[in-house]
């Protein structure tokens, strides 16, 4: 697997901290704080967020509603 250098991810992303350094507790901080990030992005676009939930694909609007795609 190649090694991410830091310097890249400040250039490229958001990244703070190499995610190959991270502990248990700074990675599931990171995946919460990117959940949020990728779901206002899409909102923000008047994109819905596309998922599988319990094996069906869904979609959610900024407005709540989820329906089955």
């Amino acid at each position: 697997m190649k090694r991410i250098i830091q310097e890249e991810l400040v250039k490229i992303g958001k990244m703070k901290k190499d995610p190959f350094t991270m502990s248990a507790d700074e990675k599931i901080q990171w995946r919460q704080e990117l959940q949020k990030s990728i779901r206002s992005y899409l909102f923000s676009c008047e994109q819905p967020l596309v998922y599988s939930k319990d094996g069906k694909i869904v979609e959610e609007h900024r407005d709540g509603t989820i329906q089955n795609i």
